[in-house]
């Protein structure tokens, strides 16, 4: 556990030399006296808050010295989410490499549709905002784009476009293409008044793919894998087979490029045993990449990885390796350690938001493996409808969600985001709990 100890420790420092010292020695201070109550013996708890000190004093120095990229930086490249042309000004909602989501204003129409690549030039804006309920961490007043429809673009294009009629031809819409977008990120077949819905309800982030989608797949392989008692080695090499198979799907974005790389260490990890502790060489793995890439801390795909990855390990621990009890658990493990940075990213730009995740986050993981399935059936045609009956009926619970609660009156365009402090707090007491209740379990008699 000393790679986890250590990565705690540093991202609290991180955080510390960003938005300041004393609330972060508070946290240390906390997280400590956590392992202290949880040890069965003296020495442990002293190694334990030794390492968080280290991580702790090697954070605040790294950040200290960072010096990020000016505001201004003027080029950028991503993914398009969504596009609004309904005023002179054409605005879009881009997933930026590095995770983060902007905003694009341009003065003109460009033609391409959601889903597609496109490199941009022009004045950057940082701010946090809201473009038609969407929330963005900036805004790019493009000067020049470039819609990328290159040579590598297209043969991947070719795949998601078979993944596409695929799907669509065994889940009817609009169940069809909202599984299409939790499943590779193409929801350009959810049409207008479907959008509308989503965003009013604050469940427009369903469909951006991130670390969180590679893990629940990550997960359902490990559990189905399991259950089937398929030798560690063959269980190992299917996963990651899986796993990046599935980054190509998505378009082998950089964020999922970066899950899929952190998910294979865990699985390396596991089976190879060194280190021994899967959550040991994830924390290992966090403090080199943000030591190497400081700017990955702000990273909503990077914290989405990291987070939803330890959940994948700590719910091997609960589960025991019960057979299908890993089919059904890890991925609401998954889903319980990443629903907080959801609600505070995503869900709290509407009264109704935080209410409508609570109801359509679990259903969210099965969705996408439903699409997954609705896929396999897809080959045989005679099976595509039956196989897509679980992926139509869990999309049409998200849509009725989301219908029911952008009804409510007063309940679009109302701000409830939770304070970062108190989500900070949550995971960092969460954080220390659970390994100090990891220590505990490995020191029993």
């Amino acid at each position: 556990m000393t790679g986890a100890w250590v990565a705690f420790g540093f991202v609290i420092g991180a955080a510390g030399a960003t938005v300041g010292v004393l609330p972060a020695l508070g946290i240390v201070a906390a997280s400590v006296a956590i392992a202290w109550g949880f040890a069965r013996d003296e020495r442990r708890p002293l190694v334990t808050s030794l390492l968080i000190v280290l991580g702790f004093a090697l954070g605040l120095a790294r950040y200290a010295v960072w010096e990020p990229t000016s505001d201004r930086v003027a080029e950028g490249q991503g993914k398009v989410l969504w596009i609004d042309d309904t005023s002179s000004l054409q605005r879009l909602v881009a997933l930026r490499d590095d995770g983060r989501l902007v905003g694009l204003e341009v003065d003109g129409r460009l033609e391409l549709l959601p889903g597609e690549r496109i490199a941009w030039r022009g004045e950057y804006r940082v701010g946090r905002t809201r473009l038609a309920g969407v929330p963005v961490t900036g805004t790019y007043y493009v000067a020049s784009e470039d819609v990328q429809r290159g040579q590598r673009e297209s043969v991947l294009q070719s795949v998601r476009n078979w993944v596409r009629s695929t799907v669509l031809r065994g889940v009817p819409e609009p169940s069809g293409s909202l599984a299409l977008g939790i499943l590779t990120g193409d929801d350009r077949g959810l049409s207008r008044g479907t959008r509308q819905v989503l965003r009013e309800a604050g469940l427009s982030h369903l469909t951006a793919v991130s670390g969180w989608n590679v893990a629940v797949v990550t997960a359902f392989a490990d559990g189905l894998l399991s259950a089937l008692r398929a030798r560690r080695w063959i269980r190992s090499l299917a996963i990651l087979t899986l796993v990046w198979g599935y980054a190509a799907l998505t378009g082998l974005e950089p964020p999922v490029i970066r899950a899929a790389a952190m998910a294979s260490l865990y699985v390396l990890a596991r089976w190879r045993g060194w280190p021994r502790e899967p959550l040991s060489a994830l924390g290992w793995a966090v403090v080199l990449a943000l030591i190497v890439r400081p700017e990955l801390l702000a990273s909503l795909a990077f914290q989405l990885s990291a987070l939803a990855t330890a959940a994948l390990s700590v719910g091997r621990l609960l589960v025991a390796e019960r057979s299908w009890g890993e089919l059904i658990v890890l991925p609401v493990v998954v889903q319980a350690a990443v629903t907080p940075l959801l609600l505070a990213r995503f869900g709290t730009y509407s009264l109704v938001a935080p209410l409508a995740n609570v109801l359509v986050e679990p259903v969210v993981p099965w969705l996408l493996v439903a699409g997954l399935i609705a896929l396999i059936g897809g080959v045989m045609p005679w099976l595509a409808s039956v196989f897509g009956v679980p992926a139509w009926i869990l999309g049409q619970w998200i849509v009725l969600v989301g219908d029911i609660a952008g009804r409510l009156p007063g309940g679009a365009g109302k701000s409830m985001a939770p304070p970062i402090e108190w989500i900070e707090w949550v995971y960092a007491l969460a954080g220390a709990g659970t390994l100090a209740w990891i220590d505990r379990r490995a020191t029993a008699p």
